[in-house]
């Protein structure tokens, strides 16, 4: 059945695909200029994302143009500039029922697609929804219409946050008021939209302890589960920092202790706990801290996949960021060795706000080549707020902040951190400036691009009511399309992976690639639901430039049908992956 429904999409998407459309444009390269994701009619709120692994984005966001129903809508934006012509224009609707809807959250599908989750106010309480959309723009027709309920439970859930399974379906977690405190719970939707039945009907209890649970995070840290964490009250007046570990087979894993892993309980608050996977089951976590009395810092901890808080970090966590001022809301990515980089607003300056960064080691270790403190992302004029961040695949990261550099209005500006805590030279200093248009910015979110830049997404008030723009800079911090080179640059980003060409294309494309020094390749075909169809490269290979040709004219390849595919590069530990539309 899934199969029919998705060759009715494909013939429209071939006939906009050859149509000549501004969606073929290519990225900006002018800050006050930017790609407009949607435009609709009035408000369109908290955009999130996610990569589309292949260069490009899917943005998700709540939506009032339907009234005072606010709906959720989704969008493609292409690695070359553009939204996806095969896509409906403005987003695709995700769900247009009666109600309220607002804060989603987005994770991969594995496919090219996305799975969005977000909290629903169609019934008399919030209750938590989730849907998948695949890389056609079409809504998986195995999936309920509007959504399918993870939990409808009579009292209120929210603060939702999601993680791919892995396995073409995602775990949501949120916080939930049925115990009469707020607790944490989660649960597991399948690829095939159906709610695991191996989980208790609408969620797990994660943590159900006295006192109040807030803030959820989440992590998939091996194929077979993830782990969970918040800011907890069950002890006195002061939040502290905990984690649980949940299995795909719907139990709180009995390795952990019940209702959570102390990870700090220091004095005073400790909050805004963000996490990453450590690579081997257990996570990092770092969070907000003021142990030190009136003022945060940035402090981490590492919990194995034990459930054991990892005996050489300093116990209560270790000190990231114990400079002068506030240091807050801490977000973090993995590193290139299970390690992590945390990136906060800092105000070591006085009164102004800036942007810092640190690099965690899995030994329980502050980087020694990176500053102490950490390193200034951006310590320019004004002030700059909650930063975003992204894997530069080469160990470092790109970071995006809400910037009021300009005194009177909100910008989006962005930088790069090198793995060895170097603030990228190439990158203009105090930030590239992303969006400078008139009007403000806000709500920054962004992911890789896959080539050591990132495509960047955020609120924007040009148009006189809140929409949503993109823009992508690339790992020099210029803004505008992928370069046409191959080799690898003096970045460091070991794997260069170009763009197909032609694509779209009926007979053949061809890849260009590049490689540091000799190592095992692994180049595959896939289509939009994962399947192989076609593997080009797998062995050894030189070092230096390459290039392989997928010939659509082989008598082999008859049988590939027209369609979305994509092209997946694995070497040197790192994967890349190029989308190609097949238009024969």
């Amino acid at each position: 059945m899934r199969a029919i429904a998705s060759r009715r999409f494909t013939v429209p998407c071939l006939l906009l695909l050859l149509a000549p459309t501004a969606a073929f444009a290519a990225w900006p390269t002018d800050p006050t200029v930017n790609l407009p994701v949607c435009t609709a009619t009035q408000h369109q709120y908290a955009p999130v994302s996610v990569s589309d692994g292949a260069g490009g984005a899917i943005f998700a966001w709540y939506d009032y143009r339907l009234g005072s129903s606010a709906a959720i809508y989704a969008q493609h934006v292409l690695a070359g500039g553009g939204v996806d012509p095969a896509w409906p224009g403005d987003g695709r609707a995700i769900c247009t029922d009666i109600g309220l809807r607002q804060d989603p959250v987005i994770t991969t599908d594995g496919a090219g697609g996305a799975i969005v989750a977000w909290v629903d106010h169609r019934g008399t309480t919030s209750d938590i929804y989730a849907q998948r959309v695949l890389a056609s723009g079409a809504i998986d027709p195995a999936w309920t219409v509007d959504g399918v309920a993870l939990t409808t439970d009579l009292l209120d859930q929210s603060q939702a946050q999601i993680a791919a399974d892995g396995a073409g379906g995602a775990v949501v977690t949120w916080l939930d008021s049925r115990g009469g405190n707020s607790d944490i719970y989660a649960h597991h939707v399948l690829a095939t939209g159906v709610v695991d039945p191996a989980w208790p009907v609408n969620g797990r209890g994660v943590c159900i302890a006295a006192g109040a649970q807030e803030h959820p995070m989440i992590a998939m840290t091996g194929a077979s589960n993830a782990v969970i964490t918040w800011q907890d009250m069950r002890v006195g007046s002061s939040y502290d920092v905990y984690a649980q570990r949940v299995l795909l087979s719907g139990i709180v894993d009995p390795s952990w202790p019940g209702n959570g892993r102390l990870l700090c309980g220091a004095v005073n608050s400790q909050q805004t706990p963000v996490l990453v996977s450590d690579g081997a089951g257990g996570a990092i976590v770092a969070w907000e801290d003021a142990r030190a009395g009136f003022v945060a810092d940035i402090y981490a901890a590492h919990v194995s996949a034990g459930g054991a808080a990892d005996p050489s970090w300093p116990v209560n966590g270790l000190a990231l960021c114990t400079a002068a001022g506030d240091q807050r809301f801490p977000a973090i990515v993995r590193d290139a060795a299970n390690g992590a980089i945390v990136t906060w607003q800092d105000q070591r300056a006085g009164v102004a706000l800036d942007i810092y960064a640190q690099h965690v080691l899995l030994a329980g270790t502050v980087d020694g080549a990176w500053p102490a403190n950490g390193a200034a992302a951006c310590a320019a004029a004004g002030d700059q707020y909650t930063p975003s961040l992204t894997t530069d695949g080469a160990g470092g990261a790109v970071i995006a902040w809400i910037d009021y550099r300009s005194i009177v209005k909100a910008d989006i500006y962005a930088s790069r951190v090198r793995a060895s805590g170097l603030v990228d030279p190439a990158w203009p200093a105090g930030g590239a400036a992303i969006c400078t248009d008139a009007a403000d910015q806000y709500l920054v979110t962004l992911v890789s691009d896959g080539a050591g830049g990132a495509v960047i997404g955020w609120q924007d008030r040009r148009g006189g009511d809140d929409d949503i723009y993109a823009q992508r800079v690339s790992g020099t911090g210029a803004l505008g399309a992928p370069t046409a080179g191959v080799s690898p640059g003096a970045d460091g980003n070991p794997l260069v992976f170009a763009a197909p060409s032609p694509n779209p294309t009926r007979r053949a494309t061809t890849f260009r690639w590049a490689l540091p020094g000799a190592t095992a390749v692994r180049l595959v075909i896939r289509d939009a639901a994962g399947r192989t169809v076609r593997t080009l490269e797998d062995g050894m290979r030189a070092s230096g430039d390459h290039t392989t040709v997928w010939n659509l004219s082989d008598d082999r390849e008859r049988s590939v049908a027209p369609g979305v595919y994509f092209a997946r590069m694995e070497a040197l530990g790192q994967t890349r992956t190029q989308r190609i539309v097949v238009t024969r």
